[in-house]
């Protein structure tokens, strides 16, 4: 049994005639110890996914209209107030995007991080337990460092209390929503770095929001690649990253710089990705795509598998990356 699986997740904002769906027909699978990457641009959808997986999402406006989200088999829709409680923190776990705007400024980063264990392990609400957390996510000297406040620390130390915080409910699935956002390209490393060696020490399962495929490629057993609400390809992490299928996928992957090669302009992705409740008919990046055919623009593509372990939402899918970039390669 996955640890999570989610089915068909339909989740929509508003009522009626104006109701825009945000997450289409979404389905998904993590198994255990296993990191999945859930990539595409800001709109896509991805951070709306991952807090449905604790029912986060504030209802209304929202509603969700159809699918499961299965946590340990049990449909997190179908759960109690209670019952969310008890999950949150218990088994999924979250990092934020923007560790500065999550941390509260007028707590040090100690009392925060024992908040979180008073209200799942109250028995090591200690600072001795605090002081380990700080430890296992690489923060030097802790013993001083648990009496600071969230300013005092830089942006690369207090997302590593963020997920000290996230790791203090000893969780089962840790969900990292775009935790390298504002962070300098040492810093990213870093914490990517970071998120692998603690899946690895503490057996739990990872999913990594991200909108940069360059980070991928060390971290993630599995991709899935979201566009307007929907998954437009899913695989194994080096298949995708290599030899891409669906248009999308090979945009975002050439949009990613190469530090090893000069170039006068980086390549970049006509247009935007549409609102939800605006979404064309037909294939709903047909209007971005530079390899779309008539039908495109009125057949809605159906995700199918391509390969065995590939599935793509393109009847037109081709593989032409033959060369992968050296990031993606290793």
């Amino acid at each position: 049994m996955a640890l999570l699986e989610i089915k068909n997740l339909q989740l929509e904002f508003g009522s009626g005639p104006g109701a825009a769906r945000a997450v289409d027909g979404l389905s998904l699978r993590l198994e255990a110890g296993k990191t999945l990457c859930l990539v595409g641009e800001s709109g896509s959808g991805k951070s709306v996914t991952a807090l449905s997986i604790a029912k986060l999402v504030a209802c209304p406006p929202a509603r969700y209209v159809g699918g499961e989200i299965l946590l340990e088999g049990r449909d997190v829709l179908k759960m109690s107030a209670r019952e969310l409680r008890a999950i949150r923190g218990g088994v999924v776990s979250y990092v934020f995007q923007e560790p500065g705007a999550s941390l509260n400024p007028v707590f040090r980063i100690g009392a925060q991080i024992k908040e979180s264990l008073k209200l799942h392990r109250p028995d090591a609400a200690t600072d001795a337990e605090v002081i380990r957390l700080l430890k296992l996510v690489g923060i030097p000297a802790p013993e001083s460092r648990l009496r600071n406040y969230p300013h005092e620390m830089s942006g690369g130390m207090q997302q590593r209390v963020m997920i000290a915080m996230a790791l203090a409910s000893q969780p089962k699935l840790l969900v990292a929503d775009e935790p390298t956002t504002a962070l300098d390209v040492t810093i990213q490393a870093q914490i990517i770095e970071l998120l692998g060696d603690l899946r690895r020490q503490l057996g739990m399962a990872v999913l990594l929001i991200t909108h940069n495929l360059g980070i991928v490629g060390d971290l993630a057993d599995d991709v899935a690649v979201m566009y307007a609400g929907q998954i437009v390809e899913h695989g194994p992490a080096r298949e995708v990253l290599n030899r891409p299928l669906h248009p999308y996928t090979q945009a975002l992957i050439q949009s990613v710089p190469e530090l090893s090669t000069e170039v006068q302009r980086l390549t970049a992705i006509p247009g935007t990705v549409p609102l939800p409740g605006a979404f064309p008919s037909g294939c709903r990046f047909h209007p971005r795509c530079p390899k779309a055919q008539p039908a495109c623009a009125t057949q809605a593509p159906e995700l199918l598998a391509a390969e065995v372990g590939r599935n793509v939402r393109c009847p037109y899918s081709k593989s032409e990356i033959r060369n992968p970039k050296s990031e993606f390669a290793s």
